[in-house]
């Protein structure tokens, strides 16, 4: 793969807008003469360029499939403690995430690609790491917030979910392992597959090619992950772990790591259901 400083004074249209930032993206190797990409996404977004042949228009069909199926949901289902609601909040997220594999090797280069999932063990463990290490982070920062929110706001219900207390033992297992594991991979998939790959597109000179730049692309995918959640008393919560999550995907340049961090990150609500 060619280096992102690699070419200097030569104009490439397939140079991302961040390729000139080697100071800030690059830890140097000492005794080896040599660089590595600190934040790997930009590695992985090189590699998927030229095949990318999807974008944000992807992403919001992506993302409004999503967002209508659980539209409908609402409409439909009348209780939470319902086995037809714990298997319904599945179907939008997976319809969601099955499109967006779809698109993937359609239009582009495939999941392991456009997604960056590992091709090695060792690519695999590494991507693990960074998804603990700030999975960690949003767990930590999570709590601590919103013990300061409880603390100063009234809540009605400070649990989402709060009614599946009343849920047969089969159905909240179920639930729980979708809050800790099914929800991460498709939410990841979608906004830190999709949405990440489509803004990171944006890097061509065109009108707001700013979108691409890759803390621009961290806030926004931060900042749509926390309000499509809709649980505005825990939005600063929601936002740190958007970020934190985020920054993981950034590092590695796989949702995996994102997935990871969003994994560990809905541990404790995953438990709080099933032992409710």
């Amino acid at each position: 793969m060619t280096d992102p400083g690699d070419g200097a004074g030569r104009a490439d249209p397939d140079r991302p807008s961040w390729a000139g930032l080697a100071p800030m993206n690059h830890v140097h190797q000492q005794g080896s003469g040599l660089s590595e990409t600190y934040w790997r996404a930009e590695q992985a977004a090189l590699e998927r360029r030229r095949g990318q042949r999807w974008g944000l228009p992807a992403a919001a069909l992506v993302l409004g499939l999503n967002l209508a199926g659980f539209l409908v949901l609402g409409l439909v289902v009348t209780s939470d403690a319902s086995a037809v609601f714990v298997v319904g909040i599945m179907i939008p997220s997976l319809l969601a995430t099955g499109v967006a594999v779809a698109i993937s090797k359609s239009r582009g280069n495939g999941p392991v690609v456009d997604f960056g999932l590992p091709r090695s063990i060792p690519e695999f463990l590494g991507h693990l790491r960074s998804g603990l290490a700030w999975g960690g982070v949003a767990v930590v920062g999570g709590i601590v917030l919103a013990l300061i929110l409880l603390s100063r706001i009234e809540v009605g219900d400070p649990t989402p979910l709060g009614a599946v207390t009343d849920t047969a033992v089969g159905l909240k297992i179920v639930l729980a392992l979708w809050i800790w594991l099914g929800a991460p991979i498709c939410e990841e998939t979608m906004f830190r597959g999709m949405l990440w790959g489509a803004l990171e597109k944006r890097t061509r000179p065109m009108p707001m090619a700013w979108l691409g730049n890759r803390w621009v692309v961290l806030a926004i995918t931060a900042v749509l992950f926390a309000v499509w959640h809709r649980e505005w008393w825990r939005l600063v919560v929601l936002l740190w772990g958007g970020f934190a999550i985020g920054i993981a995907r950034m590092r590695s340049g796989s949702i995996v790591a994102s997935i990871t961090a969003h994994s560990l990150n809905n541990t404790l609500p995953a438990l709080v259901v099933l032992l409710a």
